[in-house]
């Protein structure tokens, strides 16, 4: 296996954080259009501004690919370093990559804490092993 392999999961979870950053503006342009808001307004300006329901869900989940991942970008790239990558850590990273999926789409659309909870578990499972993986290759 090659070991940019493992490059495809970071590829798709950099897709899926852009995407939601797309998704934030739109819902946050709409929750400007809805409450008759404009840039130029000083609550917009200075942050105060109230945003709809939507898309508050939106910016906490754009805030969420940055705390859980960072922590599968630096694994992969430890992996690839040490030449730790293999079948096992390409498919936790996947496992991993597609977790956070499940995670936006229910955290964006029903926003059911139990499911979300689920998927976040997934994916940390996935990513403790695979930190536990490459400890174990450089031991």
């Amino acid at each position: 296996m090659k070991p940019t392999a493992i490059l495809f999961p970071v590829i798709a979870q950099v897709v899926l954080t852009l995407g939601v950053l797309l998704a934030m503006g739109s819902a946050r342009a709409q929750s400007m259009r809805d409450n008759g808001q404009k840039l130029t307004d000083d609550d917009v300006r200075i942050g105060q501004n109230r945003w709809s329901t939507q898309a508050v869900k939106v910016a906490k989940n754009y805030a969420n690919q940055f705390e859980l991942p960072v922590l599968f970008y630096a694994v992969v790239a430890f992996a690839m370093i040490t030449s730790a990558v293999n079948v096992m850590m390409v498919g936790l990273a996947w496992i991993f990559v597609l977790s956070r999926v499940a995670h936006s789409v229910i955290h964006i659309g029903p926003n059911v804490v139990m499911w979300r909870g689920t998927a976040f578990l997934v994916g940390f499972v996935a990513l403790v092993l695979m930190w536990l993986n490459l400890t174990i290759h450089i031991l």
